[in-house]
């Protein structure tokens, strides 16, 4: 019943992300990284790589320009332009890190 309860977790955890995703790209992973990093999420093997310190600075890096791409209008016409595609990319991202032992 644990195991069942485990792999239920995970999956709505990563729907909850993926979800997430499409509100702002980089945001849900920034915050699944520094989750990562403090020990509250255990991603799948093959993506480990979340959790180090090149990956948080990269995705804390991005959050900064993305959160002020929306101050500068063609910029944030861009991005939603952008927006779709990669926002499928990283809720998936998202979902597989934390879904991966099913």
């Amino acid at each position: 019943m644990d195991s069942y309860w485990t792999g239920f977790s995970c999956f709505v955890i990563g729907i909850g992300l993926s979800a997430a995703c499409g509100f702002r790209i980089i945001l849900p992973l920034l915050g699944l990284s520094i989750a990562v990093m403090n020990g509250y999420v255990q991603p799948a093997p093959e993506f480990q790589w979340i959790g180090t310190w090149p990956a948080l600075i990269a995705l804390a890096t991005a959050a900064v320009l993305e959160i002020g791409a929306y101050y500068i209008p063609w910029l944030d016409n861009v991005l939603d332009t952008a927006a779709t595609p990669l926002a499928v990319a990283a809720g998936t991202i998202a979902a597989a890190t934390v879904m991966g032992d099913m």
